[in-house]
């Protein structure tokens, strides 16, 4: 029997489904002095009618008395009317308003009469909000020109509809965490047996295990697929005899690499023993191929730019050859890959083969890429892919997407819980990883994958709906290493990366959306370790403690500890001192690589005092970061001010206008470009008044990390 589960606590009510019985409601009341964004219309007898005005709109209620606050009452219900619907609504809970404290309540669908809408607030916010958290703000999404209707506010008891979702989802939840510690069991048992060594060449795979008597109880050497997880029964792809022991006492055993059209690069390989069931039981951890030199297609050379200075919001456009100007030496291409393939035939677009199944690529997607990336490749600069993926209910964008993904984020998790969702997402890598590895660059190259983004901040950025760190980490690791293995077997030096926040000691999330940057890093380090460590490097976002404040120097919630609860500019020497730690290295002996691949600095007026502090937030950084020996990249985002950042200016150039379709230059766009030239003392010495130092040296001083 299956189990079908609720994912969500907003609810669409019918009429016939009641609040209960037996206890009061608490009527609640718009706070008409306290609105953002919002232009109010209309108020009356507990009705509001309002229109958005910009991309951060929300208001507050009153808040309301706790004693009239029955413990019962957890649902946040209202009736709205509204024709252009609501994408998502945000609930902030307190006092205080912050982040930690807020909950998604879902989309609010388009309607053209009175339809009812709630939220659980208890459950939703995975039981963080509280009967003390009287005071509530609404986001009404992130679109200007919206009108709104709102009427019957209150606080209630749930319904029965209600009541049941809330026990549904408690199973869900119940069913996640008992998957999440199949997981940690998975790695931290012990195995009687162990695969040493697994080696790859153009032909064959070999694997090295020592001798176990089990082998003559029947273990058997087995493939694993990636669609398979650890809580599920293993159903092996193919399963081998294991030859006898050499004079060393181990067992070498090699396989053709290939089985007809399929390639066995991105298998798992374990030892394991079948019961009368033919239920398989690990006698080893499951292993991926770790040598992979003997694999790679092409001798390429390793691309590699001494300069720190890149640039992220970079599209091909008719202003390139800015970036030479500019210096820059690094670039981060963002791939939206939901619509680059398609699994039936086209005119115009061309085949590719992977797995023994044909598919043909969009050659729009592939030409804005090509342009970009052969610039970039042209002129010396490192360029790093972000790999993205879209929403998609049909065609390859439904294949790719994660079954369990939320329209709550902007991007989601890629399926791995599929055979046909393994497959599609591989035949995108392979053709990528491919083409931007070719002799002579051709098409440009792609030197790192920075797998998704800021995965931290799942929810909203890499959604897979919510999962445990344990669940949400076994997918996004499957989606690294494919692309680790896939790279590889092109182009020798690829890299793939994590992409994090600058929240590094996140306070813990219940309701499973977002989880600790230094967490997940510990994770993927000791299971990399134990699923055969490979060259995985870090894409970090150190933005300032506060988007809105350039002034990273005044930030006063970083510390210089490993228990800091940011990484910013100001402790950047934190995030280095971590990454040399031994059990943070590549085998335990090589730092891994550092970019950081996106943060910036925003002007919050057109001001000439606002554009010396942005210009100041990059002197500041530089001095920074030069020190840092894992740092390879900065890469300023943006390059031009996007009107749909949430209000943050961020470009070195201003926002685009018809006169000025590129913005104009800031004067951090004249002090980034003289960073890392013969120019640069003078043109920085402006910046030790509005830091506050006396030399600019004095920034370069690293704090010794406990």
């Amino acid at each position: 029997m299956q189990l079908v589960y609720l994912s969500s606590f907003a609810f669409i009510l019918s009429c016939s489904a009641l609040p209960v019985q037996g206890a009061d409601s608490v009527e609640l009341q718009v706070d008409v002095s306290r609105l953002n964004q919002i232009r109010m219309l209309e108020t009356g007898e507990g009705a509001w009618t309002f229109e958005t005005s910009g991309e951060d709109p929300y208001l507050f209620l009153k808040p309301y008395s706790n004693v009239s606050h029955g413990s019962a009452n957890v649902v946040l219900s209202f009736d709205y009317f509204c024709p252009d619907g609501v994408s998502e609504l945000e609930i902030f809970f307190g006092p205080p308003i912050r982040a930690v404290n807020s909950l998604t309540a879902g989309s609010m669908m388009k309607s053209e009469s009175w339809i009812p809408f709630s939220v659980h607030l208890v459950e939703q916010s995975g039981h963080r909000w509280m009967p003390s958290n009287n005071l509530l703000r609404l986001d009404f999404g992130r679109k200007s020109g919206v009108r709104i209707g709102v009427r019957n506010l209150k606080l209630r008891p749930p319904n029965a509809d209600e009541a049941k979702a809330v026990e549904a989802a408690s199973m869900e939840r119940a069913h996640k965490a008992h998957k999440a510690e199949s997981i940690r069991s998975y790695y931290r048992q012990s195995y009687p047996a162990s695969i040493e060594t697994i080696s790859i060449d153009r032909t064959t795979i070999t694997l090295r295990m020592p001798y176990h008597p089990l082998f003559l109880e029947g273990a058997r050497l087995i493939e694993i697929p990636l669609e398979w997880d650890p809580s599920k029964a293993i159903e092996p792809v193919e399963i081998f005899e294991c030859d006898v022991a050499d004079a060393s006492g181990n067992i070498v055993k090699t396989i053709p690499r290939r089985m007809g059209d399929r390639d066995r690069i991105t298998s798992r390989w374990a030892i394991a023993l079948s019961d009368e069931g033919a239920r398989w039981r690990l006698l080893s951890l499951p292993r991926y191929i770790t040598q992979l030199d003997e694999a790679a297609e092409h001798a390429l050379d390793r691309k590699w730019a001494r300069s720190l200075k890149g640039m992220g919001g970079v599209w091909a456009n008719d202003i390139l050859e800015e970036l030479v100007d500019l210096g820059v030496r690094h670039i981060t291409d963002n791939m939206l890959i939901s619509h680059m393939l398609s699994s039936s035939k086209r005119t115009g677009w061309e085949e590719t083969r992977y797995q023994g199944k044909s598919w043909w690529v969009n050659p729009g997607f592939i030409s804005q890429h090509d342009r970009l990336i052969r610039f970039a490749t042209d002129h010396g600069m490192v360029v790093s892919a972000i790999i993205l993926v879209g929403f998609g209910d049909s065609g390859f964008g439904g294949q790719i997407t994660h079954p369990e993904a939320e329209r709550a984020g902007h991007y989601a998790m890629p399926d791995f819980s599929s055979r046909e969702g393994v497959l599609a997402y591989g035949a995108a890598m392979d053709y990528l990883t491919r083409r931007y590895a070719q002799p002579g660059d051709p098409h440009g190259r792609v030197s790192n994958w920075i797998m998704h983004n800021e995965i931290d901040y799942g929810w909203v950025w890499t959604n897979m709906g919510k999962q445990p760190m344990e669940v949400y980490m076994d997918v996004y690791m499957r989606s690294m290493r494919l692309t680790h293995l896939l790279a590889r077997r092109y182009n020798p030096h690829a890299r793939v990366f994590i992409s994090l926040t600058h929240h590094w000691n996140a306070e813990p999330d219940p309701s499973w959306k977002t989880y600790a940057p230094r967490r997940l890093l510990d994770w993927l380090a000791e299971t990399s370790r134990l699923e055969g460590d490979y060259e995985w490097g870090l894409a970090y976002h150190p933005y300032p403690q506060s988007l809105w404040n350039p002034q990273a120097w005044n930030d006063t919630l970083p510390t210089f500890d490993y228990e800091t609860p940011l990484i910013t500019p100001k402790n950047l020497e934190v995030l280095d001192a971590y990454m040399h730690q031994p059990c943070m290295m590549f085998n335990g002996e090589k730092v891994r690589g550092v970019i950081l691949s996106e943060q910036g600095y925003h002007t919050p007026i057109e001001s000439a005092m606002a554009q010396d502090i942005q210009a100041a937030a990059f002197v500041y950084t530089w001095h920074k970061i030069r020190p840092l020996q894992s740092i390879e990249a900065f890469h300023n985002h943006r390059w031009v001010d996007h009107p749909q950042e949430g209000g943050l200016l961020l470009g070195l150039r201003s926002l685009p206008t018809k006169e000025h379709p590129f913005g104009v230059k800031k004067k951090a766009w004249e002090t980034f470009q003289k960073l890392e030239t013969p120019q640069e003392a003078d043109a920085t010495q402006f910046a030790r008044e509005i830091i506050g130092v006396r030399l600019l040296d004095e920034i370069s001083w690293q704090h010794e990390i406990p």
